[in-house]
């Protein structure tokens, strides 16, 4: 994961499960609701400096999400969407995200904190910030939801991205509020132009890193599980969390920066407050 989405979507990385989520579950539960929703709010996040690094930093994170009925979103996960088909649990249409720059120096931790701050990425030069157009499609039907997102770079790297989740969507009621949770399954690829942009050694980085120089193949790049939930604290303010464990998949683990500068295994979990109007 170019401030936009620094507090609009990569900001969280493969962080933040989509407000979407709780929506889908909430209707279940008979709860009428508003034509818009909209929720602002920040929280913090413990996340690797960049997508497979050793290092972890923590994160002052903005969390913005706005609904307007199941049509359009705008939230730190997806983006921004709008569905121009909605039928019968299926949903889907364009959308416009944006990915952190990756620097030299820093990592893509733009709103860091605290940790992380390392020479791993010493040589490899800046990744630019990349504006992405695409499409999404999502299918629920309770309790389980599939989420696609494909799209195309048309800034900075100008990668194509898949990725895919399914998610076991439900509620507990204990004693107070009621508890709106989902996991399941993530998996993520790209074509060379993304994977090289952020795994890829080009010769000039092998001189300057001391790394030996590496071209990565198109396909599956990391593959892992999300797990989210959120409950309310009063009728306006909710509190959320997440969790993510992800893998690097062998055609970027095997790059020399990962290999000798970082580890395929990657861990995110943070805490939220929103306040809802």
């Amino acid at each position: 994961m170019n401030i936009f989405r620094s507090l609009m979507l990569h900001l969280v990385l493969i962080a933040i499960l989509p407000a979407a989520y709780c929506r889908a579950a909430e209707s279940d539960d008979g709860i009428k609701q508003k034509e818009w929703q909209v929720s602002v709010g920040a929280g913090l996040l413990v996340a690797p400096l960049f997508s497979g690094a050793k290092n972890y930093t923590l994160r002052a994170v903005p969390d913005l999400r706005i609904a307007y009925k199941d049509l359009f979103f705008a939230n730190l996960r997806d983006g921004i969407g709008y569905a121009v088909l909605n039928h019968e649990g299926w949903r889907l249409g364009p959308v416009v995200t944006y990915a952190f720059p990756r620097y030299e120096k820093e990592g893509d931790s733009v709103l860091r904190i605290a940790g992380g701050s390392n020479n791993a990425l010493q040589g490899m030069g800046n990744v630019p910030g990349t504006l992405f157009l695409g499409g999404f499609v999502e299918y629920f039907r309770k309790p389980y939801k599939l989420h696609l997102h494909l799209h195309k770079g048309v800034t900075g790297h100008e990668g194509i991205v898949a990725e895919g989740r399914v998610s076991y969507v439900s509620t507990l009621t204990l004693a107070g509020s009621p508890l709106v949770y989902a996991f399941g399954p993530q998996v993520r690829y790209g074509d060379q132009a993304y994977t090289n942009a952020y795994w890829g050694i080009t010769p000039e980085q092998s001189v300057r890193s001391g790394l030996e120089r590496y071209h990565a193949d198109g396909g599956l790049t990391a593959y892992g599980v999300n797990a989210f939930a959120m409950t309310s604290l009063t009728k306006e303010i909710s509190v959320s969390f997440i969790a993510i464990f992800e893998r690097l998949a062998p055609l970027v683990a095997n790059s020399p920066l990962i290999r000798f500068r970082g580890t395929e295994n990657q861990a995110t979990g943070g805490v939220f407050i929103g306040y809802g109007f």
